[in-house]
């Protein structure tokens, strides 16, 4: 996540210069929105994909419903995005009933403090009864704060009803005051899993531990109300290392998966690096960077990597397809031949060895060379059930109000 020194704060979405971050306190009950309807793919629609809404929108994310109690919840495919309402910042929520062809507003998450920055936020479903929390209820959580004189927050939000209402429900993370007042105080980009042990996990980037440009944490949680102390899982031995913008994923084998943005303030490198663990809690050591995800020749991403999990036919161990902000091939130049319309594949069961190329589901018409918050920034993937078709959500336009959310869709194929 692009951040901290020269902010470049935009309708108080974190976002500044050098990598990994967007934030609270206080319990708000978000207010349901009325329900908006996106607008329907046209015929013959080009792989940019067709508007969420046409509002500011940027970092998007995207899941299936699979585990709530009413039955017509499930299967309906949820999204957020960072967006305004007039003239307050807030997260709209929309969802598809029709596996990803059209989308609808129906709920939105707010509270005062967004004024105060919000950015980065997550969607996740929880697969299991945490504490008071049945399955199926939907956590969205953000990082709150960086425009005002306290440490920043993750703040989370519960919905019980599948995205409509939303509740105040605690927090995942509180940055530490630093010892310098005009240092840096950011925690940002939460992201949630379930941990073999049961536990609820919100990993997230902080840059507020002294002698650290900035980490990766994560805490746990038996209830999704009280959280343990943070723990380090990646940190560079070099004070300028940031690694950030944690994705992680169980897969079908049991093991886990992250991916993370492997950044650096002196020369922006950013590649998208994965490590993995057993149980969701132990990564290794954290001075350990994991692999760089690269195809036989070459060529990796840089900058706010994601990551899924498809079941693809015919493939015994699914397929794993991951992308990030900009292709570059193996001397670190951007790779015009496929910036802004690929992603990677891999179908081992861990994402070892080289990975492929495949077109992405969208593409950005005039690709970034250099990064920036908006433009194929963090750009969510999720697979069909039956793994034949893959769904993309991705954000383009300039660093501004105009910045907008577009989905799409294409075959899935080994």
């Amino acid at each position: 996540m692009i951040n901290k020194t020269g902010m470049f704060a935009i309708a108080t979405l974190c976002v500044g210069l050098f990598l990994s971050g967007c934030g609270g306190s206080g319990a708000i009950a978000a207010a349901p929105d009325a329900v908006a309807a996106a607008t329907p793919p046209a015929a013959g629609a080009s792989n940019q994909g067709t508007l969420l809404a046409d509002t500011f929108a940027t970092y998007p994310r995207l899941i299936r419903q699979s585990h709530h109690q009413t039955a017509a919840l499930n299967g309906r495919l949820v999204a957020s995005v960072t967006s305004r309402n007039t003239d307050q910042p807030v997260a709209g929520i929309y969802a598809s009933s029709d596996d990803g062809a059209s989308f609808t507003r129906i709920g939105t998450v707010a509270d005062p403090d967004f004024k105060n920055g919000h950015c980065c936020g997550t969607l996740y479903e929880l697969p299991v009864k945490i504490g008071a929390l049945p399955a199926g209820t939907l956590l969205y959580a953000a990082s709150v704060g960086q425009e005002r004189d306290a440490p920043m927050e993750n703040r989370i939000y519960q919905s019980a009803d599948g995205g409509a209402t939303w509740n105040y429900l605690s927090l995942c993370g509180t940055g530490r005051v630093p010892k310098n007042p005009k240092a840096p105080s950011g925690i940002w980009e939460p992201e949630f899993a379930i941990a073999r042990s049961g536990e609820l996990v919100c990993y997230y980037s902080d840059e507020t531990l002294a002698g650290h440009s900035q980490i990766l944490e994560e805490v746990t949680s038996r209830d999704g109300v009280t959280w343990s102390a943070p723990r380090t899982i990646v940190a560079g031995d070099d004070p300028k290392s940031r690694p950030g913008m944690a994705i992680v994923r169980q897969l079908p084998n049991g093991a886990y998966l992250l991916t993370f943005e492997n950044c650096y303030l002196g020369t922006l490198d950013c590649a998208l690096r994965a490590k993995r663990s057993s149980d969701g809690l132990d990564w290794g050591a954290a001075n350990d960077p994991g692999f760089r995800l690269e195809t036989a020749s070459g060529q990796f991403f840089r900058h706010a990597p994601t990551f899924t999990w498809a079941p693809v036919p015919g493939q015994p161990n699914g397929m794993l397809i991951a992308i990030g902000q900009i292709l570059v091939d193996k001397n670190g130049i951007p790779d015009a031949s496929g910036n802004g319309k690929v992603m990677f594949t891999n179908t081992t069961a861990d994402g070892s060895g080289p990975w492929k190329l495949a077109p992405a589901p969208l593409a950005i018409a005039s690709p970034p060379l250099t990064t920036n918050w908006c433009q194929n920034y963090s750009s969510p993937l999720l697979p069909s059930t039956d793994g034949k078709r893959l769904t993309m959500l991705q954000s383009d336009g300039g660093a501004d109000q105009s910045c907008r959310t577009r989905f799409g869709a294409a075959a899935l194929t080994p």
